[in-house]
């Protein structure tokens, strides 16, 4: 049958409850022998410490000490109050970092397949547009052709762009040299 667990918040509540008893065993011992025989009474007393120690640790381990088990509390240092609030917080914090894990391992064996496929169907497709397109032109010729197209349409587009209505130069007081646009 499992009881709950008793929790202190310090050693000392350990320790005030252990001389507590100690008195009221050592009182008792005392009221009913009186000082006559000290000798007996020591014997006594070395054997009910045995016997509250050994009550104690037996009692350990049903026992924490601000959520920590008593035998750990006892060997290392002095400790905050536990924080029950701040305890749950945590424990939904340490879930939540078990769930993150989980979705990254799970993303780490997706994702790389993904991008591969992503990948193929990029250098599919730039492939296919690659076929389409000719990069290099046949002759010189069609290359000064082109240049000349290039140079008409940007004398057209400044051409408007200074004059708007298309009238010409002197309309509007403007020189009609083109000037490139910035």
């Amino acid at each position: 049958m499992d009881f709950p667990k008793i929790n202190v918040s310090s050693k000392a509540d350990i320790q005030y409850i252990t001389q507590t008893w100690r008195k009221a065993l050592f009182d008792k011992l005392e009221r009913q022998y009186g000082k006559n025989d000290p000798k007996r009474i020591q014997q006594v007393q070395h054997l009910l410490d045995q016997w509250l120690e050994n009550m104690i640790a037996m009692a350990s381990s049903n026992i924490d000490i601000n959520g920590i088990p008593y035998n750990q509390a006892l060997i290392n240092e002095d400790f905050e109050p536990l924080d029950e609030s701040l305890g749950k917080r945590l424990q939904q914090q340490q879930l939540k970092v078990e769930e993150l894990t989980l979705k990254v391992a799970e993303r780490r064996k997706r994702v790389p397949e993904q991008v591969k496929m992503l990948l193929d169907d990029a250098i599919r497709r730039q492939s296919a547009l690659s076929d389409r397109i000719e990069f290099e032109p046949d002759s010189v010729e069609e290359i000064e052709k082109e240049k000349a197209r290039t140079e008409q349409e940007l004398e057209k587009d400044c051409f408007l762009k200074y004059n708007p209505s298309g009238r010409g130069a002197g309309s509007r007081g403007r020189n009609p040299t083109l000037n490139p646009v910035s």
